[in-house]
């Protein structure tokens, strides 16, 4: 018999939809995100792998920024701060080399960014 994912949570804010899946080994988010709201601000252990399935995001790392599509996957090295903003409502998977941090490790340049659009949002 195969493996199975099993959900683990089920997160939302204003921001959107975060669901937790677990297979046992490996943790995978499928995270959707509203338009104009940003993501992440934080740095991991190990590697983390980006799949776009639907919209546009902007995945900025400190010197880079790329612009994700659909059927774009992009991969984050470990220990590299980064922070994505949805240019659309978008729809995309996550999965990283480690097991997920708790605490997460947050990198409060980009984070403190994070918070402050959830604020400008909000008024």
């Amino acid at each position: 018999m195969g493996k199975h994912l099993r959900l683990v949570n089920d997160l939302n804010d204003d921001r959107g939809t975060t669901l937790v899946f677990t297979d046992g080994e490996r943790d995978y988010l499928l995270i959707y995100t509203r338009k104009g709201y940003l993501r992440g601000g934080e740095m991991h252990t190990g590697a983390q792998y980006n799949s776009v399935l639907n919209g546009l995001i902007k995945w900025d790392v400190p010197g880079s920024t790329t612009i994700l599509s659909s059927a774009t996957t992009h991969v984050t090295p470990k220990e590299v701060p980064h922070i994505m903003e949805s240019l659309t409502d978008s729809l995309m998977v996550e999965w990283r080399e480690n097991p997920l941090e708790n605490p997460v490790n947050y990198y409060e340049p980009y984070r403190s960014l994070v918070r402050k659009r959830i604020m400008e949002k909000k008024s």
